[in-house]
């Protein structure tokens, strides 16, 4: 009796070790990358704002453009009336910055619910893997 609970205790430990505790790791990662695409499209909002500011009062400006690697050169912008964003798949669509600001926006909002449903289920994986932990010290005979 007492070898087919340490079976079952051992079972339970793998499941949660291999299978839940895995999960929860990929889901995290998840949860950073996307908190990451909000961070740079807030960055790339900011930005677009800056310019409509300084648009009307001059026209264009300097600034320094990262080519990759923190690999800077200095470049200038003659007219900054319109944006290309990435749409995906290597496909970059022509915007005013009017229409960037609400194509921004509307892929802030996609992203936010993105980050609630990944944190309902980083929470549920939490939660069945205290369930478990609970069965096994039931088990086990434990308080």
């Amino acid at each position: 009796m007492e070898s087919n609970i340490q079976k079952k205790v051992l079972q339970f430990e793998s499941f949660i070790n291999d299978v839940l505790k895995q999960d929860l790791a990929v889901l995290e990662k998840k949860l950073d990358e996307i908190n990451s695409e909000i961070a740079e499209f807030l960055q790339l909002k900011s930005v677009i704002n800056t310019i409509k500011n300084i648009g009307n009062k001059a026209n264009g400006f300097k600034t320094k453009v990262d080519m990759g690697n923190n690999f800077f050169i200095q470049a200038e912008v003659e007219n900054a009336s319109h944006i290309l964003l990435d749409i995906g798949l290597g496909y970059f669509v022509e915007f005013t910055l009017d229409e960037a600001l609400v194509v921004i926006d509307i892929r802030i909002k996609l992203f936010e619910r993105q980050v609630i449903n990944l944190r309902k289920e980083i929470a549920r994986t939490n939660a069945h893997i205290k369930v478990i932990l609970i069965g096994i010290r039931d088990l086990q005979g434990l308080d």
